[in-house]
């Protein structure tokens, strides 16, 4: 019997589409589709939310909409559209005010602080209007626009600077309590778009001078400011605009909402605040404003946020160091508020479920490397630029999912498709493409499942950005490479063009099959990819 098929060809031409076709077995101990947003997305949920309602389990065990929005956000990345409900009927019976908008806290059975939070509304509507989107639910998306519409009416003021976001309604008198990281670009064009309203544009265009001004004050934002009817802007260490400013738990958040921007001007404004992080591996929780330490306390959201702003700089491989380091810190201190982020930022950085633009997503220039210029709608073949060598791969090495391995190649049969190995446990590389550590996409492949046990690749949706993979040539020099993205792509519709694009330096596409088994071929429906780049 011929080995098995998994990647397959384009309808014509000599052009492949590359996509893992055969991988067939059972889904064990693990399920190749969670990818690291979806992932933590889930454990988030599983974790902190009890009843729909989203548990502060560190914290006296109360409740904010501030979580509530999380959770819903997160509901969204898993694709869940049944916690989703649950958290949303919970939020509507429990803190929903007769204005719409959402009272701030609850504990014991009742609400505690009736005042709004500007954030957790601006975030449960964008929540509402992509849920109903993606589960087909014009009854969500009538909630989030209206939702989106009371926090307009209530939570807006217009200045010199263009209309500024109101953390509450009770900032409404100049000049306003401002809290830069309650604006969150996406958000507002997600919004712009469901419902054509401009002052959501507005918003963006108000939120995006105020960022400037304050980052001229000071190079990282800070937890609060103010802003007054006339433009002028003034740091602050708390929401009365007294106190020490600095950079913290609230402020952390910026740099991550405006990394994930789609528009540029937003990215960079993350970008700017790259320099002016502390540079040292140890990155404390909160900062003064000359971005020194002023506590030993290390918190995820804070490597999130540089993380954030490496990558909206194109400091991709420091970016991803960073949210290593994040999941560490998350993994050895858990809270709910670390969690949350943690599962947020790999979320608004590296995937695209959130409809905001991810500095570390598949689609990035800045984490494939990929052109801009390839025409649309043709297949690209992963083809090698002039090799510098002879060399030839011959192994494999990932640490963080214990992968050692020898490598075979692999061809393309002559109907078209490229076989896979006869063996789960081999891993190959496709010798007719890019060879390893030359300039381009190389292709390495092998499969996640048997018929009776998991096979060689089975851990590879554990991989996240940071995590390192060596591969060895037969002239004894070693190609590195850092990962920087993972994506679950349907094999139907394989997007070719955008994940085998030509680019400019040595990159790596690590390949297998993930999501749902087909109840018809018996096969997995989907591929995951692993981007990496040169190190």
């Amino acid at each position: 019997m011929r080995a098995r098929r998994f990647l397959t060809a384009a309808a014509s031409g000599a052009a492949i589409a590359l996509a893992v076709t055969a991988c067939s077995g059972p889904v064990t101990d693990g399920d190749a589709s969670d990818t690291g947003a979806t992932a933590a997305a889930d454990a988030f949920l599983d974790t902190y939310v009890d009843g729909g309602r989203v548990v502060r389990t560190d914290q006296g065990g109360d409740t904010v909409s501030e979580g509530q929005a999380y959770g819903l956000l997160l509901a969204v990345v898993a694709d869940d559209e049944a916690r989703f409900d649950e958290i949303w009927d919970w939020t509507t019976d429990n803190l929903q005010r007769d204005d719409l908008l959402l009272a701030w806290r609850w504990e014991n059975g009742a609400v505690v602080d009736d005042e709004p939070a500007s954030d957790a509304d601006l975030d449960a509507a964008r929540a509402l209007v992509l849920a109903g989107d993606a589960f087909g639910r014009d009854d969500l998306s009538a909630d989030g626009l209206a939702l989106g519409d009371a926090l307009l009416e209530e939570m807006t003021a217009t200045t010199d600077l263009g209309r500024i976001l109101l953390p509450g309604t009770w900032a409404t008198t100049s000049p306003h309590a401002y809290n830069p990281s309650y604006a969150s670009p996406a958000a507002y064009a997600v919004l712009a778009d469901a419902s054509g309203d401009e002052r959501w544009d507005e918003l963006a265009e108000g939120s995006r001078a105020a960022t400037e001004a304050l980052l001229d004050a000071n190079a990282l934002p800070t937890n609060w400011a103010t802003v007054a009817t006339d433009g002028s802007v003034a740091i602050a260490g708390a929401a009365d605009g007294t106190g020490e400013p600095g950079f913290g738990y609230d402020a952390a958040r910026a740099p991550i909402r405006y990394a994930e921007s789609c528009d540029a001007a937003d990215a960079e404004l993350a970008a700017t605040m790259a320099t002016a992080f502390p540079g040292d591996d140890v990155l404390p929780a909160e900062l003064d404003s000359g971005s020194g330490a002023v506590t030993t306390d290390q918190h995820p959201v804070a490597y999130a946020a540089r993380a954030a702003a490496y990558a909206a700089a194109g400091r991709t491989d420091d970016a991803g160091a960073d949210l290593g380091r994040m999941r560490d810190t998350a993994a050895r201190t858990p809270t709910y508020y670390g969690d949350a982020w943690n599962a947020l930022a790999e979320a608004m950085l590296t995937d695209d479920a959130l409809a905001g633009c991810p500095p570390l997503g598949p689609s990035s220039s800045s984490a494939t490397g990929a052109s801009s210029s390839s025409s649309a709608g043709a297949f690209q073949d992963p083809v090698p630029a002039e090799a510098a060598s002879d060399a030839v791969p011959v192994h494999v090495s990932i640490p963080a999912i214990g992968l050692e391995s020898d490598l075979i190649g692999l061809g393309r049969g002559a109907d078209g498709w490229i076989e896979a190995p006869a063996d789960y446990n081999d891993v190959g590389w496709y010798e007719d493409g890019v060879v390893p550590g030359e300039v381009g996409p190389a292709v390495i492949a092998a499969h996640v499942d048997s018929p009776t046990a998991p096979a060689i690749f089975h851990n590879l949706p554990q991989l996240r950005p940071g995590d390192t993979v060596s591969v060895s040539r037969s002239d004894g020099s070693v190609a590195e490479f850092v990962v920087t993205s993972m994506q679950s792509v349907k094999k139907h519709g394989f997007p070719t063009e955008s994940i085998y694009a030509p680019v400019p330096t040595p990159e790596l596409r690590l390949v297998t099959c993930g999501g749902p088994i087909s109840s018809e071929t018996g096969l997995y429906e989907d591929n995951i990819v692993v981007t990496a780049i040169a190190a």
